[in-house]
């Protein structure tokens, strides 16, 4: 326990505050138990147990080691993280991962099943945004997918994976938690087979009648027309489960500026125009719940001469969680009222 005595003034004279926090000591629990091929250096090779422990890192005696704990946000500000070939079906590749906007920015291991990560949160085109007291850093990791060129046309035998990493750190009493977040993005013909998820999408008009492909061209729109969202549950295994929208935000492919459009099932207060809840009344009783819809008037959000490249293009991330009010109440914002 680290205590220190504060003295101060008041005006019936001085008085006196103590004042302790807790040692934390990290880097003891189930996280370090990583097999050797797993451990990325932390520090220098001669950092000692109290450096490396207050560091937020991992100590092994024999061999004196001192190594990140896995899919961790770290102290010094790295998203350390490993992607299992196992995380889609057919396996991925893990050699051809690389982050999505720098394709330079590669794992530091990499075997047939695995690839190790460690990236910095200010590079290789991570993002942050903060929402509410959360502030937010995320990172696309992406296959690069090898093609073969034939007289007849391409082949290709990667399918194209898009994995989204987050680290959220939370104001807390007495410490700042963290922690890493991984989705993977399937294909469609993975929904088909009916796999558990959450889908995004973009509808054609206000009547949410059809919808743009998911692999269409970048849409372009007008400034100030309505952009129809639509946030819904697929193939889910239980009627009575609740979708909850936690944030969305909007951001560019080629910059790091964030926009929050939701936050807590409700409209950004700054935004200029502000989203619009629309109610899902014309789907099914049981779909109401798992269908979550909003317009937003096209980048009203953005500053005037922000984006100097007329092709820039804007991405769309919602955050969202699966309730099932067994458990609990399942409690949102704007959606919910």
């Amino acid at each position: 326990m680290y205590i220190i005595n504060i003295i101060y003034a008041t005006a019936v004279g001085h008085k006196e505050s103590k004042f302790s926090c807790p040692v934390v000591v990290l880097g003891s629990g189930q996280e370090c138990n990583l097999p050797r091929e797993h451990r990325l250096p932390c520090g220098s090779s001669s950092v000692s147990q109290p450096q490396c422990i207050s560091m937020g890192c991992c100590f092994n005696k024999h061999p004196p080691t001192c190594y990140y704990s896995m899919d961790e946000c770290t102290i010094d500000r790295h998203f350390v993280f490993s992607v299992p070939a196992s995380l889609t079906e057919p396996p991925l590749s893990p050699a051809l991962l690389v982050a999505a906007s720098n394709s330079t920015c590669k794992p530091v291991k990499v075997t047939s099943e695995y690839a190790l990560f460690k990236i910095p949160m200010d590079g290789c085109g991570a993002r942050k945004v903060v929402v509410g007291k959360t502030v937010v850093y995320m990172l696309e990791i992406v296959n690069k997918v090898q093609t073969i060129t034939l007289n007849y046309g391409t082949i290709t035998r990667d399918s194209p994976v898009r994995l989204l990493v987050e680290c959220r750190f939370e104001p807390g009493e007495r410490l700042t938690v963290s922690y890493v977040v991984k989705s993977p993005s399937l294909g469609a013909q993975i929904h088909t087979q009916g796999v558990f998820g959450v889908q995004l999408r973009i509808a054609k008009d206000a009547q949410y009648s059809s919808y743009y492909p998911q692999y269409h061209q970048p849409l372009q729109m007008l400034l100030g027309k309505p952009l129809h969202l639509e946030v819904r549950l697929l193939n889910a295994p239980d009627p009575s489960l609740v979708l909850l929208v936690h944030f969305c935000v909007a951001y560019p492919r080629s910059g790091k500026a964030v926009w929050v459009l939701l936050y807590n099932g409700c409209p950004n207060p700054l935004d200029p125009a502000t989203p619009q809840a629309v109610p899902s009344g014309d789907t099914k009783a049981v779909d109401q719940s798992q269908i979550r819809r909003f317009t937003i008037s096209t980048f009203q959000f953005l500053p005037d001469g922000e984006f100097k490249d007329p092709n820039e293009e804007i991405y769309f991330m919602c955050s969202t969680e699966i309730c099932s009010p067994r458990d609990g109440p399942c409690v949102e914002g704007c959606f919910g009222q």
